[in-house]
């Protein structure tokens, strides 16, 4: 996964730990309230234009969808959310002190949990670094002079007496560069799109992901060749055997390798899926289960 798309979850949740010998649940087993997922659309940032965003958070139950009572989405909203963008030129190592007066640009996020960043805001709040004079067009006159633009974004998600903060850094690109995120095709059970599973039974598990939704790989060779998509896995049920699974993106249908899923008991329960690919693009997905 890359740098750029992979989400940082700050919050100390045990679940992050993977030592079942000492009784502590894997990385892929959702046990409480987690954000798996900052997704935006597009991918990257025009120059300009706007994105929208939104945080992915799910906990043993299920996605939690909206915010606040008030939520117009049928669901179970978290209690609040916020959301900042930080300056493109400041390192941050800790949101609460590196991402906050000049250096952050509040987002206003409505009941439905989504927000929209443009780069017009963003180039006002962040014009140039302390103590260099900013150009009259400054974004984009700095992607013009070769420069990168990546701006860390934070977000709070406070959800059952617990705040929890996730970051996911979005690249400024040009308005000529066209970048997607990657589209899920199916989630397949020993290659059957189903969703009803059988209690304690051994499956296959593989995701598929929609050709023409991948862009050109970074470092393209031969010229031409797509860029590669891995697929981090979660599920508060069951036993999940690989947490991360590649697709290849040169087949008719990009498949990922397979991995195995073990139903747990009965229940009805969830596969969370997260994919990223090389050029910054996410997708996820929450698919319900029934196990027999």
């Amino acid at each position: 996964m890359t740098s750029s798309g992979r989400v940082v979850v700050l919050a100390v949740l045990a679940a992050l730990a993977a030592c079942d010998d000492k009784g502590i649940d894997p990385i892929t087993r959702i046990t409480a309230p987690r954000v798996l997922a900052i997704t935006t659309e597009p991918s990257a940032l025009p120059v300009d234009g706007e994105l929208a965003l939104t945080a992915m958070t799910v906990d043993p139950d299920g996605p939690r969808i909206g915010i606040g009572a008030s939520s117009p989405v049928d669901g179970r909203p978290v209690d609040a959310m916020r959301m900042r963008a930080c300056a493109p030129w400041k390192f941050i190592t800790e949101p609460a002190r590196d991402c906050v007066g000049d250096d952050a640009l509040p987002l206003e996020i409505d009941a439905t949990g989504r927000a929209v960043m443009s780069a017009a805001a963003l180039a006002t709040a962040f014009p140039s670094p302390a103590g260099v004079p900013a150009a009259p067009d400054p974004w984009r006159a700095a992607l013009a002079a070769g420069l990168k633009l990546r701006v860390p974004i934070i977000a709070e998600v406070e959800v059952d007496g617990q705040t929890l903060v996730a970051r996911r850094d979005v690249d400024v690109v040009e308005a000529t560069v066209q970048r997607q995120n990657p589209r899920f095709g199916e989630i397949r059970f020993d290659g059957i799109s189903t969703r009803t599973l059988r209690a304690g039974q051994r499956y296959v598990l593989t995701a598929t992901v929609d050709r023409t939704s991948l862009d050109e790989a970074p470092a393209a060779e031969p010229s031409g060749a797509l860029e590669r998509v891995v697929c981090n896995l979660y599920s508060p049920t069951g036993e999940l055997t690989e947490p991360e699974v590649a697709v290849e993106p040169e087949a008719l249908v990009p498949e990922s390798t397979p991995g195995t899923y073990t139903a747990g008991p009965r229940a009805t329960t969830w596969l969370f899926v997260v994919a990223t690919d090389e050029t910054g693009g996410m997708s996820a997905t929450s698919v319900p289960i029934t196990i027999e």
